[in-house]
């Protein structure tokens, strides 16, 4: 049996893009199943904490033309009077803490986190907010919040947003990387990543 593709993406939860590539990957692994291994790494636009941040202009027209550009997503306007996420992170450590309940556990989470922020206007930069969704989706809320609480999860972030800086600085994220070998930058169409993948000698 040959050894799964592998498909390495670089993205953080504050991205509306990274909430299309998400949609259209998932329906790459549903046509490729275990043909496929997909690895989300993180890449946190706002590493460190801004204290009391709103929206930007330049966030919601990123929010508008996304979604122009995936019809099977819901973006929800932000109301301007509310506390923005003040900083990446907080997401991106939660989806480690449901990547150690399993891969499905992590899944489930990974995509509810999208659409709580750009389809429910939820602030997935606090902490109840994260408890919540994480016992939304059926994930043991005792051992996600201790490991939520223990924080270790933000050297592996900070890891591979260090990775990331390396390979995809200049183009930005998202950033999809195929087999080793084919990068996909920005939110591409869904025949692009299938293309990519098939091209592989693995696949």
């Amino acid at each position: 049996m040959n050894e799964p593709v592998r498909i390495a993406v670089y993205f953080d939860y504050l991205s509306p893009w990274c909430y299309i590539v998400a949609v259209r990957l998932q329906r790459i692994k549903e046509e490729y199943g275990d043909r496929i291994d997909i690895s989300w790494r993180s890449y946190p636009l706002v590493p460190g904490e801004i204290p009391g941040r709103r929206i930007s202009p330049h966030s919601i027209e990123s929010r508008r033309r996304a979604s122009l550009e995936e019809e099977s997503i819901s973006f929800r306007p932000w109301d301007r009077r509310k506390i923005y996420p003040t900083s990446s992170m907080p997401a991106l450590q939660a989806a480690k803490c449901a990547q150690l309940q399993g891969e499905e556990a992590f899944q489930r989470f990974h995509i509810t986190l999208f659409k709580a922020f750009f389809g429910e206007s939820r602030n997935i930069g606090d902490r109840k907010v994260l408890i919540n969704l994480a016992e939304e989706v059926g994930l043991d809320v005792d051992r996600f919040t201790f490991d939520f609480d223990q924080g270790r999860q933000k050297e592996e972030v900070m890891a591979e947003y260090e990775e990331g800086r390396s390979k995809c600085s200049m183009w930005g994220i998202p950033f999809t990387m195929v087999g080793e070998r084919y990068p996909v930058m920005g939110a591409s169409p869904v025949a692009m990543y299938r293309r990519a993948v098939d091209l592989c000698p693995d696949s």
